[in-house]
Order: structure tokens, then sequence, then C-alpha cells
């Protein structure tokens, strides 16, 4: 009887924990642009939702026709503007470490594409963003001229358990 009382005051416990895990977690919608600043050194940044500096740390690519493919490793440092007011004062700030794989049509001018998309899975994070889960995707979407407009949206999860 004891033992079972144990057993049941444990799970009950172990229940509640988890509970108290989950509730302290905060999911945050995040869209906005990425703007590159240097192609050659993979640097841009971001506006909107994230507000900070993005970084391409590792970049291969896999295929080349008919469709571009390619994947690698990258960085965000920065905040999670939830104001949006450009500012990341009194926001969660930290770095974000991404891996990513991205597929695009190119189009007839050398470094230009159709279309392109990406997809950006959240694999560790410090600050802030320590154990962060999420995703972003972006899309390419060319623009007059020689430049690419890229928009992002995903969500980014502070504070999840497990």
């Amino acid at each position: 009887m004891r033992a079972q009382r144990r057993a049941l005051v444990a799970g009950v416990a172990a229940v509640a924990l988890a509970a108290a895990g989950t509730a302290q977690a905060k999911t945050y919608r995040v869209s906005g642009q990425q703007i590159v600043d240097d192609p050659a050194a993979g640097a841009a940044h971001m506006t909107g939702g994230l507000v900070g500096k993005w970084t391409t740390t590792n970049f291969k690519q896999t295929a080349n026709s008919p469709i571009v493919r390619a994947k690698g490793a990258e960085q965000f440092t920065g905040c999670i503007d939830r104001a949006r007011d450009g500012s990341c004062t009194g926001d969660p700030t930290g770095t974000l470490r991404f891996t990513f794989q991205y597929w695009a049509k190119p189009a007839a001018q050398a470094d230009q594409v159709v279309w392109g998309a990406c997809y950006h899975p959240i694999v560790s994070g410090t600050g802030a963003f320590k154990g962060a889960k999420g995703v972003l995707v972006m899309a390419d979407t060319p623009t007059t001229g020689a430049t690419t407009r890229t928009d992002y949206l995903g969500n980014v999860t502070l504070g999840a358990v497990g």
C-alpha cells in the first residue's frame, strides 16, 4: 500500500513538474526580411520579428540542375523584437544556430534565381535562446535589377522542455 502511494505521489509530482516546465515555454511567431550585406562573406541582417546579424557558417551545394540544392549551417545573433520597434531593448537576446536545406530554380543570368526556398530548424542557442526550439522558412523572390528579396516566417519557442 505504501509503495503504491509513493508511486502515485511520484507520478503526480512528475506530471506537475512537466506541466510547470511546459507552462513556462513561450512561442513567438516571427516574420520579416533577411537583407544580404556581403554575399561573399555570407553576411546578412534580419528585420521584423528577428533583429540582428545572420551569418552562413557552412554551405555545400549538392546539385545545380535542374534545381539548385544546398545544405549547411547558419547563426543568428540578436533578439526577438517583441514590440517590432527595431530595437532589442528589453527583448530576449542571444545566439541561435541553424542547419538548412535550400532549393532554387536558377535564372538565365548568373547568380540569379527564378525562385528559392529554404528550411532552417534551430539546433542550439545561447543567452535567452538556450534550449530554443523552432524553425524558420524563407522564400527568395527576384526583384528588378540584380537583387533578390528574402522573406522569412517561423516559430521560436523559448523555455522549451525536452
